[in-house]
């Protein structure tokens, strides 16, 4: 019974990864775009007197717009086609909540009033992504259904419209507001962590998502965290985790120096090598050659790097560092800090600094923790 539920565990995350990876080109791009969109605009005040900047900035402007503003569209899509539909209506599912009509029905039908949480019962937008991950899986199953049932010669011009209209109006009254409550609480979840008046709060929120990057990417759990990506993209324009689960790479790499050292003292070549290796990647936000190569194979050192990822973590909530969007990580991720709560630029030093305090507290963890005899087999 337990392997059965690992085995559906394992196969939900799966699928969660399988719908947003594909989308994660658009996700750096629009982020990047935003990026410099915002770093311009910070170093160039006067922009919008200079044509071909001012045309520049607001064609980066769009193409980032393009992405975020019909998110949902896309994750349709992909998620129709994951579950094996047709990609394009689950596009259409998708797009269909980002558009206004949704206030105008709500106000006929009496569900704008406002809910438990604050917020309309039903609004445009209301369930983000996951509304529209499990609009798209019932869409699929209606289609699979007509499939079996009608004729053949009907199939092509029935199943769809039919499919589409039976999952529609549920989708709509009863999905969406459903969904739309869960991302309520996930919000004001995340805005009574990150934004908390406490500093505690905020420090042990950072520690803990930080420390526990590692541990939920070797379970293959970090899928889970993608939604909420979305989500906070969706509903604040930024997000708040990338920067904080970054620190775990960092960690990871000021670890792997301390294992290079102490690898050499009790003359483990192979490790050494390993560790060697795995640094470069692991500074760019590649960590599996470090994860599988150095961490995983002595356990202690991967404990380390969970323990020293939890400062960077903390110090990313506590500087108020978001990312305009997903995608690389490490040193790579540096055009997409600029988010934050102060300008541009200081996000992107404040993301700096947070790499270099988890790299140097990976290494000072590992140090204390790893005795070198520990490393010589």
């Amino acid at each position: 019974m337990n392997l059965d539920k690992e085995r559906r565990g394992k196969r939900f995350f799966s699928a969660l990864g399988d719908i947003f990876i594909p989308l994660l080109p658009g996700f750096i791009t629009a982020g990047l775009c935003a990026g410099v969109c915002s770093l311009l605009k910070e170093l160039i005040p006067d922009y919008q007197s200079r044509d071909v900047l001012n045309t520049l900035i607001t064609m980066l402007g769009m193409i980032n717009t393009a992405f975020t503003f019909f998110l949902s569209a896309w994750v349709g899509f992909s998620a129709s086609k994951r579950f094996g539909g047709t990609p394009i209506l689950g596009g259409i599912l998708g797009m269909v909540t980002t558009l206004e009509g949704i206030n105008v029905v709500s106000e006929i039908v009496g569900l704008n009033s406002t809910g438990f949480l604050g917020y309309p019962v039903l609004q445009t937008g209301s369930g983000g992504v996951m509304a529209v991950i499990l609009g798209a899986w019932a869409l699929c199953n209606l289609e699979k259904l007509f499939n079996r049932i009608l004729p053949k010669i009907l199939r092509y011009v029935l199943t769809p419209i039919l499919s589409f209209l039976i999952c529609f109006i549920p989708f709509v009254f009863l999905l969406m507001p459903a969904m739309g409550f869960v991302t309520g609480l996930v919000c004001k979840a995340i805005e009574f962590l990150i934004f908390n008046d406490s500093s505690i709060v905020r420090l042990l929120t950072g520690y803990i998502c930080a420390a526990m990057f590692l541990p939920l990417n070797l379970m293959g759990m970090h899928f889970a965290l993608i939604p909420i990506y979305a989500l906070e993209l969706e509903t604040f324009g930024h997000i708040s985790l990338i920067p904080v689960i970054a620190m775990a790479g960092a960690s990871q790499v000021g670890a792997g120096f301390c294992v290079i050292l102490k690898s050499a003292r009790v003359r483990n070549d192979a490790l050494k090598a390993n560790a060697i290796a795995g640094i470069i990647p692991g500074m760019l936000g590649i960590g599996n050659p470090l994860m599988y190569g150095v961490s995983l194979p002595h356990f202690k050192v991967f404990i380390s790097a969970c323990i020293g990822a939890g400062f960077g973590g903390a110090f990313m909530v506590l500087m108020h560092v978001f990312a305009s969007g997903w995608g690389p990580s490490g040193l790579l991720a540096l055009p997409l800090m600029t988010a934050g709560r102060g300008s541009a630029l200081h996000s992107m030093l404040f993301y700096f600094l947070g790499l270099c305090l988890s790299c140097a507290a990976g290494f000072i963890t590992t140090l204390f923790l790893v005795p070198a005899k520990e490393l010589r087999d």
